[in-house]
């Protein structure tokens, strides 16, 4: 009996040592910190960490045209803000396309990101709060609208933000085309700031305010928009002349034409060369405002 207790016994600690010894060579190896850009640096030397771009600049400014390299080098060359642009699918009559927020924000992001000389835009986030699920007269029971809640919305522009903001960009601007979201906006730099124990995300209102001043520059300044005309339309010329520069079919401008219907609010969009000139210079005072914005709370960051 003491025998095959003693056998039972050895049996019991070869086992438990062929577990042991399984479990040790089961054990994942440590990542090599040199890896980076998606692969193993052992593997190729475009994954190592270091490896020189082989490739000259990129001069785009949208991260999501770029390649990791070209990011790390565009951080490395000053470019240490980014702007995370969020646009917004919703209804706007029967001329403009849905994501009109969406093209807006493409085009202003841009420009501004350029007129900066040190900024980065991050893709158009077009999800954006449009009231409730419920059924009552929110945006979302439209058809083709998309929208989220705003703890959603709040929940995706904040994982964006910290991701840019562990990469090594310095500033991190909060912009919205859309009315829905501003207060979330705010707040959230508020938030992220803290997390962080340090002033790095920019909620900057002016970017979204910019349309009433654009309303004014039609309607006083360059007297292409009558005040007081209003077709009663989610839609307007100011709206328009800006989708126009990214695509005149966001207007279904061709098929306006050839039905008649091509104006909005008494403002005719049918000479697409003036509707253009007339876009640029609306786009130009958007930028113009949002710039001097974004330098003037930078300026006042750095002082403190």
């Amino acid at each position: 009996m003491r025998a095959k207790m003693m056998v039972r016994t050895v049996s019991g600690v070869a086992c438990a040592a062929v577990l042991v010894t399984s479990a040790v060579v089961a054990a994942p190896a440590s990542p090599d910190p040199r890896s980076t850009g998606g692969g193993e640096c052992t593997k190729n030397a475009y994954n190592c960490v270091g490896a020189a771009n082989p490739l000259p600049p990129n001069q785009t400014v949208w991260i999501e045209r770029m390649t990791w390299m070209d990011v790390r080098d565009a951080i490395a060359a000053g470019k240490t803000t980014a702007i995370i642009p969020s646009g917004g699918i919703e209804p706007n009559g029967p001329w403009a396309a849905l994501g009109k927020h969406d093209f807006v924000a493409q085009t202003m992001c841009e420009a501004v990101a350029r007129k900066l000389g040190n900024a980065l835009c991050a893709p158009v986030v077009p999800f954006v709060p449009h009231g409730t699920f419920a059924n009552d007269s929110s945006q979302n029971e439209t058809m083709g609208t998309i929208g989220v809640h705003d703890e959603t919305y709040s929940a995706l522009i904040g994982d964006i933000a910290r991701s840019l903001q562990m990469q090594g960009f310095k500033n991190i601007i909060l912009v919205g085309d859309h009315g829905g979201g501003q207060k979330v906006l705010q707040e959230l730099a508020q938030k992220l700031n803290h997390e962080w124990g340090r002033r790095s995300a920019w909620y900057i209102e002016e970017f979204y305010d910019s349309w009433n001043g654009a309303d004014s520059l039609l309607q006083h300044e360059m007297k292409v928009w009558k005040a007081g005309t209003d077709d009663g339309l989610h839609d307007d010329p100011n709206v328009e002349l800006q989708m126009v520069l990214v695509d005149p079919e966001l207007v279904r401008w061709k098929e306006r034409v050839k039905a008649d219907k091509a104006t909005i609010n008494g403002v005719s969009v049918a000479d697409l060369n003036a509707v253009r000139g007339w876009g640029r210079k609306i786009v130009d005072y958007r930028v113009g405002v949002t710039v001097d914005a974004i330098n003037k709370a930078l300026s006042a960051g750095a002082q403190k």
